[in-house]
């Protein structure tokens, strides 16, 4: 019973990871174009930042997924 909720756990983390960082994974670089207006500086630099959201995000995702298959097949043995 308590690998199914370390399992649940981990489930939500999934989501959770996706939900933090949504506006900056999904972010399309003509939004940050318009929002950024300023400087041609700042503009690269929230492209840099969402680029290193989206690779963050896939490495959490991929860890708890990681984690997820660990547990199921420590609860199938």
């Amino acid at each position: 019973m308590l690998d199914i909720i370390i399992v649940i756990g981990l489930l939500i983390d999934v989501v959770a990871a996706l939900m933090m960082y949504y506006g900056k994974i999904f972010r399309s670089s003509q939004t940050i174009e318009q929002i950024s207006k300023h400087s041609e500086h700042e503009i690269k630099h929230r492209i840099l930042e969402t680029q290193l959201a989206r690779l963050g995000a896939i490495l959490l995702i991929v860890g708890f997924v990681i984690q997820i298959i660990g547990y199921t097949i420590n609860i199938k043995v």
